[in-house]
């Protein structure tokens, strides 16, 4: 009785298997990537709650004081800076301010305190912070005043772990490699996600929705980026 002959692929059979691979391979990769990038912005957005809910409750352990920024202090220096002071007084872990988008640095967030400096010129480290007389009384509402956001890959050194943004410099810019959109704490705690900023819709000050106004918190209309005009 003759033997069969072993089945065996030709060299143009497999060219034409590994040709399918590849074109299956670059048909999912951008779905892979974009799931990938969603389940980064989850986690970010998750830090961000963490940080509003800390936030809150400091201010209220503090007569309506938030955390007070510092000059980049490493993290566990003592009470030094606004993440040292939420892990002092909150339990608040390192992870919480890591955006896992972020290879290049250990810490990813910023504090917009910005209107307290202009504020305040006394001099004094607790008159650089918010409090919340101020979002209180504020001509816009608490919930679309940033007080933490992303903040750019290239601004801040690796082991900073007090970002603090004065000047609206260290906001991220549409170039900056994220995970689909920006990432923010608002001022009454909760947390969003924008493509990319919407000053009709938050903002760095208390008396207007813009956005970069020169070096007054209450600058001319003529220096705002984008006014809104129901206020």
């Amino acid at each position: 009785m003759p033997r069969k002959s072993a089945t065996c692929f030709t060299l143009i059979e497999l060219l034409v298997v590994i040709a399918i691979i590849a074109i299956l391979a670059g048909m999912l990769l951008p779905a892979l990537n974009r799931a990938r990038d969603a389940a980064k912005a989850t986690n970010c957005l998750g830090n961000m709650k963490q940080i509003g809910m800390m936030m809150a409750m400091y201010q209220e352990g503090f007569r309506g004081t938030y955390p007070t920024p510092e000059n980049a202090p490493d993290w566990e220096d003592g009470v030094r800076g606004w993440t040292n002071q939420l892990r002092v007084n909150q339990g608040a872990q390192k992870q919480f301010f890591h955006c896992p988008a972020d290879a290049e640095r250990d810490f990813s967030y910023s504090m917009n305190v910005h209107e307290p400096w202009i504020r305040h010129q006394s001099g004094m480290a607790r008159d650089y912070s918010w409090r919340q007389v101020l979002l209180e009384r504020a001509r816009v509402g608490a919930a679309g005043i940033i007080l933490v956001e992303e903040s750019r890959s290239d601004f801040f050194t690796k082991t900073d772990s007090d970002q603090d943004n004065y000047t609206q410099n260290a906001a991220p810019y549409k170039q900056d490699p994220r995970h689909g959109g920006f990432t923010f704490c608002m001022a009454d705690g909760h947390a969003e996600k924008f493509k990319e900023y919407d000053f009709d819709r938050v903002t760095y000050y208390t008396d207007r929705l813009s956005g970069w106004l020169g070096t007054s918190w209450s600058a001319s209309e003529s220096n705002t980026v984008k006014d809104n005009s129901r206020q």
